[in-house]
C-alpha cells in the first residue's frame, strides 16, 4: 500500500476506503452558516488502530478559498468555526482559555498559528491587574502564547506550553497549527477542528511532543489548516505511484500562500474571539 501523508481525518478515511480498509471512522455531514461541515468520529480501540488517527472527533469545515471570497463568506466561515469550537470547549465562560499559536512566523506556510494570535483579544492580564475594567468590558478570559519552533529556541515548544499551563491553570487549550494535506484542493480551503490535541511538526515529518489532555492535564482543541502537500504525495495523486523517497523532503505550497495564510489566520482569530468573548468582530476585522 502507498503511504500517503495527510493530517486530515476526512482524507485519511478516503484513502482507507480507496485501499479497501475498514477503518472504523463514522462520517456525518451538516451545513452551518452555509459552510459544509463533515464530522469524522474515530471510535476507540479498533477505530484508532485501523485508521491511524487518535480516537475522538474531527470536524472539517469546507470554507473554500476565502481570500477570493466576499466579506460575508468570511464572516460565515468564522461563525461556523465558532459554532464548532463551542461544541468542544468546556462550558464555563468565566474560566481562562489559553490559545497556543504553533509554527514558525518566518516561514509563510507555517505561520498561521502566530499570525492568528496577532488578532486575538487577550484579556487575562486585565482580569488579574484591573478587575473592574475587565468586568466592565464583559469579555471572556483569554490568554495566548507563540512558543516558536525548536530550531529558534533550542527546546521543545511543549516545554513552553506546559509551563504556561502549569502557571495559569486554563480551563482548556486551543492549539492552532498548519497541517499537511493529501490533495492540493484542500490547501487553505479546509479548517479542521478536533478534540484530540495535536503533535507539532507532524505534517512535515518533524513530529514533536504532542499537546493533548494526557500531556497537559486539560482539554486540548486543535485548529488546523492544511497549507502544504509533500511532493511525493502530489506525484502519487497525479501519477498513481512514486518510488522517489527523496521527494518526501520537498513540500508544495500555493503561490498565494501569503494572502491565504493572512486571511485564514484572521478568520480563525475572529472565530476564537467570538467563541470566548461573544461578538468581537470589531476587535479582529476581516
Amino acid at each position: 500500500m502507498l503511504d500517503i501523508r495527510t493530517d486530515l481525518a476526512l482524507e485519511r478515511h478516503a484513502i482507507n476506503a480507496e485501499q479497501g480498509v475498514e477503518d472504523g471512522i463514522v462520517l456525518t455531514e451538516e451545513r452551518i452558516f452555509d459552510v459544509v461541515v463533515t464530522k469524522a468520529e474515530v471510535l476507540d480501540n479498533e477505530g484508532e488502530r485501523l485508521s491511524h488517527c487518535k480516537a475522538g472527533i474531527y470536524y472539517s469545515a469546507d470554507v473554500g478559498k476565502l481570500w477570493l471570497k466576499s466579506r460575508d463568506d468570511r464572516r460565515n466561515a468564522a461563525e461556523a468555526v465558532k459554532a464548532l469550537l463551542l461544541r468542544l470547549l468546556p462550558k464555563n465562560k468565566d474560566a481562562l482559555v489559553l490559545v497556543v499559536g504553533l509554527g514558525n512566523r518566518q516561514v509563510t506556510p507555517d505561520a498561521i498559528g502566530p499570525k492568528a494570535c496577532d488578532s486575538l483579544v487577550v484579556t487575562h492580564h486585565m482580569k488579574t491587574l484591573n478587575r473592574p475594567l475587565y468586568d466592565a468590558l464583559g469579555l471572556g478570559d483569554l490568554a495566548a502564547i507563540c512558543p516558536s519552533v525548536l530550531g529558534q529556541t533550542g527546546f521543545e515548544s511543549a516545554i513552553t506550553v506546559k509551563s504556561a499551563v502549569n502557571e495559569l491553570r486554563p480551563l482548556a487549550v486551543i492549539a492552532i497549527d498548519a497541517l499537511a494535506a493529501r490533495s492540493v484542493d484542500r490547501l487553505g480551503t479546509t479548517i479542521q477542528i478536533s478534540n484530540v490535541g495535536i503533535a507539532p511538526g507532524s505534517g512535515v515529518d518533524n513530529r514533536r511532543e504532542e499537546l493533548s489532555a494526557t500531556t497537559l492535564g486539560c482539554p486540548v482543541i486543535s485548529v488546523g489548516v492544511p497549507t502544504v502537500v509533500d511532493a511525493r504525495t502530489v506525484a502519487i495523486d497525479l501519477c498513481g505511484g512514486c518510488d522517489k523517497k527523496e521527494l518526501e523532503s520537498f513540500f508544495v505550497a500555493p503561490k498565494e500562500a501569503d494572502v491565504m495564510i493572512r486571511v485564514m489566520a484572521k478568520t480563525i482569530a475572529l472565530a476564537i474571539n467570538a467563541a470566548i468573548h461573544g461578538d468581537a468582530e470589531e476587535y479582529a476585522p476581516l
